[in-house]
């Protein structure tokens, strides 16, 4: 397998670990403030012993991304709590937006044809999937949701930066955001019930699992790259919950999964360099 199929492989399996979360979240009765220091507590965890060391070293790169991850993860579960989940993901999907924009003027990359046709694509592609959410949106919420599109976009143009490296600023950024596991003493909906807790601990693997896998997959393709691929994420979303839970998909969100899937393999096979 060439590095380039490598690393798409690996992004694709990083979305497919974050749209599992989808499923869990939808079970479990915590408020999104507890759900996030839950999960982000478990994946520090899952994160440490994975890399056999909590140790990090630190870098301005590697703060960066930090940064990135624990603020994304912070202003989407704000994002939800003020608008549509419909509107918050595909807001902060908008996200390879700002990695062909951050790569340009810090890289010098600029972005390439194929790209801006390929993100356009994948944009629609998640739009029509979330289509039927897409009403009632809040101006902050919705605010709050393109801030988490630019801290996103920090996770895969930090891969890049000198000194920075990305396992170590998953990991860190879960332990900028496991002390919101203390909101769980002040959550109504928090029990002893060892179910719910087993599924925080599923949505601790879930985010552990992507940013686990994502975090390889930027030694083998650029930011560009793995921002573009990392779109499958929403539209499994939908998939999982169906076959899961049972929530049928309307018409436009099939065309929007297939647009997306469409995209995102014929981008991943496209020869390596064709894609940097």
């Amino acid at each position: 397998m060439t590095k380039n199929r490598l690393g798409a492989l690996q992004v694709a399996l990083a979305a497919a670990s974050w749209s599992f979360a989808g499923v869990f979240s939808k079970s479990l009765p915590w408020n999104a403030w507890t759900v996030n220091g839950v999960r982000s507590l478990a994946a520090a965890a899952i994160l440490a012993f994975a890399r056999g060391t909590p140790k990090v070293k630190l870098t301005r790169g590697t703060l960066l991304g930090a940064a990135g991850v624990a603020l994304t993860s912070i202003l989407y579960m704000a994002a939800t709590k003020l608008t549509t989940s419909a509107n918050a993901i595909v807001l902060q999907y908008a996200m390879p937006v700002f990695v062909i924009l951050f790569s340009w003027l810090f890289y010098g990359v600029k972005p390439l044809r194929k790209h801006v046709v390929i993100a356009a694509f994948i944009l629609c592609g998640v739009i029509l999937c979330s289509w039927d959410g897409l009403r009632g949106g809040n101006p902050l919420g919705d605010g709050l949701a393109i801030l988490s599109a630019v801290t996103f976009a920090l996770v895969f143009f930090c891969g890049r930066m000198p000194g920075a490296n990305p396992q170590d600023y998953s990991y860190l950024g879960m332990i900028f955001c496991a002390p919101f596991a203390l909101c769980a003493f002040f959550d109504p909906g928090v029990s002893a019930n060892p179910v719910h807790w087993l599924m925080g601990l599923a949505l601790g693997l879930c985010l552990a699992g992507g940013y686990f896998f994502i975090s390889k997959s930027m030694n083998n393709v650029s930011p560009i790259s793995a921002a573009l691929l990392a779109n499958l994420e929403p539209i499994l979303n939908p998939i999982w919950v169906f076959l899961f839970v049972g929530e049928k998909p309307g018409p436009l969100t099939i065309l929007g999964a297939v647009i997306v899937l469409v995209t995102a393999t014929v981008y991943s096979l496209l020869p390596a360099g064709e894609n940097d």
